[in-house]
């Protein structure tokens, strides 16, 4: 990957949750205002295609399609990047003038077999044409008002175009857009938590919180380790499933959690445990886990870059600051209930401190809000960390499927 690009995904959901294709987030030095993934070259961008929409789903390993932003060079060029037509879906600009030769360049790519969605659409008249050819429209909620957002489904009603529902912050408005015909969803509302008034905490989620409270203790030691996780049975069982997979390829089988404690180490039972109690125990959707680990494993790589913090302490961290969406309980309760150093606290309710600045820094390049980066981090290091992150939870999930 060249070393100039800032890439990120973020996910777009059915009516029942399920990811079922990513749009890619990119902007180069060249070119912040506009994204797009290809040069031309099939190779690299197939490449890039497949490091950020192959996901583990239920074990098996799969490729989504990608939304691809449609920059207005790309429209008018008479080459046409040769990449998986099943793979992805061009996006159009808003913005760009209606005229003959954008329905021209619209059509020139749907005849080559894409799908093509509009981006942040806004009716008029002279899109007609357009969404006569077009398969995907993206309102964004931001944008429009109740009272528009309602006339813009009614005028797409003759088109026969899927909605998709942009900028969703909520599970009430996601509620809302399903109820209103929408199909496709894409929002951060999945990072939120709902809270269920008088929930309590399931006994496998207390054990879970306790867990994660004694392993962000950096001197946690293994002989504290093997109490807690044998109060969960199913915890108990995946650990030692794992420790006996090919993947450590043992030349004798580990049947107790003390030996799987020692055999892996507390650096790797912390990441193991964190994984494994994420993993379907919940009821949570698969994304919400991958996200959680994705962002703790960013964090744990960039802090391993600085001598001031610890990478163990790191991951932590960034696990935590998903406890709440995927327990739906406010944080405040969460951290009630364990002890973390003061550092890792207040990075995770206040944003302050080192460790408050790193996992700031790696919400706002997940969230693809460049413009918002510091330069504390270098963007190829961001890039790498990123990318090592996606591909560590991806194998991972895999193999624990």
């Amino acid at each position: 990957m060249p070393q100039d690009i800032l890439m990120a995904r973020q996910p777009i959901f059915d009516a029942n949750l399920s990811v079922v294709a990513y749009e890619l987030l990119y902007r180069d030095k060249e070119n912040p205002q506009r994204s797009q993934i290809t040069d031309g070259n099939s190779a690299t961008s197939q490449v890039l295609l497949n490091n950020f929409t192959s996901i583990c789903k239920a074990g098996k390993l799969t490729t989504l399609p990608a939304f691809i932003n449609l920059t207005q060079d790309m429209l008018q060029s008479e080459h046409i990047p040769e990449i998986s037509r099943k793979h992805i879906v061009l996006e159009i600009l808003e913005g760009m003038t209606v005229d003959d030769t954008l329905i021209a360049g619209i059509r020139r790519f749907i005849d080559a077999g894409y799908r093509m969605a509009l981006d942040d659409f806004i009716y008029s008249p002279e899109y007609d044409p357009i969404l006569e050819m077009v398969h995907i429209v993206k309102l964004d909620l931001l944008q429009l008002t109740d009272e528009q957002l309602i006339q813009h489904i009614e005028w797409l009603k003759p088109f026969n175009v899927t909605l998709l529902a942009e900028k969703i912050e909520t599970q009430e408005v996601f509620n809302r857009c399903k109820a209103l015909g929408f199909k496709l969803f894409q929002g951060y509302f999945l990072c939120r938590p709902q809270v269920v008034e008088g929930r309590k905490l399931s006994s496998s989620e207390i054990v879970m919180i306790e867990l994660m409270s004694l392993l962000a203790d950096p001197d946690v030691t293994i002989s504290e380790i093997g109490p807690i996780v044998k109060k969960d049975p199913q915890l108990s069982f995946k650990l030692i499933r794992i420790v006996n997979s090919s993947l450590f390829n043992l030349t004798r089988k580990i049947d107790s959690i003390e030996e799987a404690v020692v055999l892996l180490g507390v650096q790797e039972i912390k990441r193991w445990c964190a994984l494994i109690a994420f993993s379907g125990e919940m009821a949570k959707p698969d994304e919400l886990t991958r996200h959680t680990l994705i962002r703790a494993r960013m964090c744990e790589q960039l802090a391993n870059a600085n001598s001031a913090l610890s990478g163990s302490s790191a991951f932590m961290m960034g696990v935590f600051a998903g406890l709440d969406a995927l327990l739906d309980t406010p944080m405040e309760e969460i951290l009630q209930q364990v002890v973390l150093g003061d550092d890792i606290q207040k990075a995770i309710q206040y944003s302050e401190g080192e460790y408050g600045n790193l996992l700031t820094t790696v919400d706002t390049f997940m969230k693809g809000e460049w413009s918002s980066l510091p330069d504390s981090i270098s963007g190829p290091q961001l890039n790498q960390a990123y990318l090592d992150s996606l591909n560590w939870v991806r194998e991972t999930m895999e193999k624990i499927g």
